[in-house]
């Protein structure tokens, strides 16, 4: 009895270290993740008129400009990480922020799915393809792992032949014509965060692995959380095996000695059992939140 509770108090312990540990990681990710999700819940029942040096034509990408939050500009590729939305058609909208005296208005979306200018710089978009900042002030594209943030993610196609808006000579450093972009305007579905397909210099996991901690997250998943993850599905385990094997050899032991208690003990067996699997649970289950919050 005394070797049971001592088994039991173990296995409580570890398993309240790997809750604490899986709380702790997911609440260290909806910290650095807080700000842009309260700026899209603010922003999500009405849009705002923003001031401009210039007029800003309906599908802009912005940032915002100068030192205060009323004024906004076409985004440059130098400064991807101050994208803040779209602009928008006032006529569509059905709530509307607007200031009496703005210079050049224009409404900014921060969140939903709204018409943005595109270009062919990175290749052919495609409805699900994430979308950033491409060369061309204001003007987004198609992204690959090599961009750092993403506008979101495209929500129509644009082929740089169908609805064409216009076309645009790219220059290279050196000031030589390099390539033509075709603009065009496709729906994007406005979600400003950290590139889902960057490439990491972090760790270079399995694609098997990513696959399935993307699949248990339905979202992407750092080596950090997956790795802990193993750890914590491993030691559950472990845990788990440990109690089950001595559960059996001290009721083995504990049947030869007194065969009279053999219900007694196998009373005890049962609980020991039925211990392993609760660690097994609660183990599963603090993976499942580390990998999901």
């Amino acid at each position: 009895m005394k070797l049971r509770s001592i088994l039991l108090r173990v296995a409580i312990g570890i398993v309240g270290s790997f809750l604490l540990v899986s709380v702790a990681a997911a609440a260290d990710t909806a910290k650095k993740d807080s700000t842009t999700t309260t700026t899209k819940t603010t922003t999500a029942a009405s849009l705002q008129g923003y001031a401009s040096d210039t007029a800003l034509q309906v599908g802009t990408v912005v940032q915002l400009a100068g030192g205060g939050a009323a004024k906004v500009a076409p985004a440059t590729e130098k400064k991807l990480e101050q994208m803040y939305g779209i602009v928008v058609d006032p006529r569509t909208l059905s709530l509307t922020l607007s200031s009496s005296g703005l210079q050049n208005e224009a409404y900014v979306a921060t969140t939903g799915t709204y018409n943005a200018l595109v270009s062919d710089q990175q290749g052919v978009v495609k409805t699900g393809d994430y979308v950033t900042l491409s060369a061309i002030d204001g003007v987004a594209m198609k992204a690959s792992a090599d961009q750092k943030i993403v506008l979101g993610r495209a929500a129509g196609n644009f082929d740089g032949k169908t609805n064409l808006l216009g076309t645009l000579t790219l220059k290279d450093t050196t000031g030589k014509e390099a390539t033509t972009a075709h603009l065009g305007m496709i729906p994007v579905a406005i979600d400003i965060r950290h590139n889902p397909i960057e490439k990491s210099t972090k760790a270079n996991m399995p694609p098997w692995l990513q696959r399935l901690g993307e699949a248990v997250a339905e979202k992407p998943v750092g080596p950090l959380r997956i790795y802990l993850s193993i750890a914590i599905t491993g030691l559950s385990v472990i845990v788990a095996l440990v109690l089950l094997y001595s559960g059996v050899r001290h009721s083995i032991i504990s049947i030869g000695r007194n065969p009279l208690s053999k219900k007694t003990i196998f009373r005890g067996l049962i609980e020991i059992i039925l211990t392993s699997i609760i660690v097994l649970i609660i183990g599963m289950f603090a993976v499942y939140l580390l990998l999901r919050l």
